[in-house]
């Protein structure tokens, strides 16, 4: 194997003396020696692209032996190499012979950075191996890759849950924030920075004396972790609550290096629990109006059936039809329709709960059921001291649920003798284009506008006035029967603004 052409010293216009140094190594050798050690490939091409020479590095990068490498083209003896970046890159070098440097792929799966230099007749060929780096940069690229997607993925997760994270370096000041963290605090687009004095000053007054004696304690005590819960205050002025698990990296010494923690926006969670609370309140509320109600009407019974019993004792008989007796009876009477209609009332509730209130839908005469209720009404008016007055319209034959429009009715009536004050009573029913209009006044104390929508809800009263008893149970379950009828209810003043005027229209 020939030695390649080495160019002249500059300004000889010699080629290098094949003859022996001082040191005695002939320098053919010498070159041949240097050429072995190279940790790169090395070729020297013709002018037609031949293998002039190679060294050791070469036939191991090439995968063929040398004899079979000298005198061909590299992609001749390597046919693999036809048609790849080596090949296209050494044709345009040998026709411009100009020097070039790039990177190209050999079979089957190395990575070589390529140096082409001309040399007289020649075309000399470095190639380092760099397929160990180019493996290490692609899973590199990999590894940034896959992290840049769990890091997307990690922070869809942080929004989706309202959640952030956070660190703070306590020895550089640098403070970290998740993309999600200022949302947390009412900004929705991030902040150029984000302080410590900005934290505190968007704490709730009952929050922040706890809260910075939590922060203040980690540098005084060997605290590895918080948490803290508390509310802020939005830039929109709305207040939000956020709960912090905090943990405490510390050095050799103890001293506080960094805090580091998640964030999660608990306000639907606070808002549902102070709901249940509510309606804890009002469950034992209603609980003991309930049982305060049901026992009124059972010790007025009590007492009647006391009486009853005296007059059995007095001397001589009492007849059963004597005024006395009656008295009695009538007021027994309107004790059970009383517990009857509390009782109704309480287990319509329960079944509007489960969407189960049913209707029996049949033909009758509404002035009559009106009638007879106001007549039956009457005498606990009389007794209450209340003047109660009717103008009915009679022969209003409709299609309607009886015992539910007698429910509506006797609410309505029960309703205004309890907030009437003692003040007279008027009960009207007209016939309308649609149907009816059935009108319950009082003139009490009426009822503010502010509270006359309020009122048709579940358990409500009229506010800022003493309790006048009851449930607040009637006039929900009058909406929910005239609207089974298709119908409607409001309240409005009575006449001259004076009291109230339960207002009721029916189609029929």
């Amino acid at each position: 194997m020939s030695a390649p052409s080495v160019p002249s010293a500059p300004g000889s216009g010699q080629a290098p003396s094949s003859n022996s140094d001082s040191s005695g190594l002939p320098a053919d050798d010498r070159l041949r020696l240097l050429l072995e050690h190279m940790s790169e490939a090395f070729l020297s091409l013709d002018g037609r692209g031949r293998v002039l020479d190679c060294n050791t590095r070469a036939v191991a990068l090439f995968g063929v032996a040398a004899e079979r490498l000298l005198g061909q083209e590299p992609w001749g003896a390597v046919p693999a190499l036809a048609g790849r970046t080596l090949h296209g890159r050494l044709l345009t070098a040998l026709e411009t012979r100009q020097p070039a440097r790039f990177l190209a792929s050999l079979p089957p799966r190395s990575w070589v950075e390529v140096s082409v230099v001309p040399v007289r007749d020649e075309l000399w060929v470095l190639a380092s191996d760099i397929t160990q780096r180019e493996e290490a940069q692609a899973l590199v690229e990999e590894t940034e890759k896959r992290f840049r997607l769990l890091g997307e993925r990690f922070q869809v997760a942080l929004d989706s849950a309202q959640m952030a994270v956070w660190e703070t370096n306590l020895a550089t000041g640098q403070v970290f924030r998740s993309e999600g963290h200022d949302r947390l605090y009412g900004y929705p687009e991030p902040l150029k920075e984000w302080t410590h004095e900005k934290f505190l000053a968007s704490l709730h007054p009952e929050d922040r004396p706890e809260v910075e004696a939590q922060v203040t304690g980690i540098f005084h005590n060997d605290v590895k972790s918080y948490t803290s819960t508390f509310r802020t205050r939005w830039p929109d002025g709305t207040w939000h609550w956020l709960t912090s698990r905090a943990t405490v990296m510390r050095d050799t010494q103890g001293r506080p290096m960094v805090v580091r923690g998640a964030m999660l926006d608990i306000t639907t969670l606070k808002q549902t629990e102070l709901a249940l609370q509510e309606a804890v309140r009002v469950r034992e509320d209603f609980l003991s109006l309930a049982s305060h109600e049901l026992k009124t009407p059972l010790t007025g019974l009590l007492l009647q059936m006391q009486m009853l019993r005296r007059l059995e004792t007095e001397a001589g008989s009492t007849p059963l039809d004597s005024q006395k007796v009656r008295t009695r009876l009538e007021a027994i009477d309107r004790l059970l329709r009383r517990s009857s209609l509390l009782v109704d009332n309480l287990l319509d509730v329960g079944r509007m709960r489960h969407g189960k209130l049913d209707f029996l839908f049949s033909t009758g005469d509404l002035s009559a059921l009106v009638s007879e209720l106001v007549e039956r009404t009457r005498e606990e008016a009389r007794l209450a001291g209340v003047s109660l007055t009717a103008d009915i319209t009679p022969a209003l034959v409709g299609r309607f649920d009886r015992l539910r429009l007698e429910q509506v009715v006797l609410n309505l009536l029960a309703n205004a003798l309890r907030h009437g004050g003692g003040q007279p009573m008027d009960v009207r029913l007209e016939r309308t284009p649609e149907g009816a209009r059935l009108v319950v006044r009082d003139e009490g104390p009426g009822i503010p506008e502010a509270d006359r929508e309020r009122i048709f809800s579940r358990f409500e009263q009229v506010r800022g006035v003493a309790r006048a008893g009851g449930l607040g149970l009637g006039l929900f379950i009058v909406r929910q029967i005239v609207e089974g009828h298709r119908g409607h209810v409001h309240v409005e003043a009575g006449p001259g603004g004076r009291g109230a005027a339960f207002v009721v229209e029916l189609p029929l």
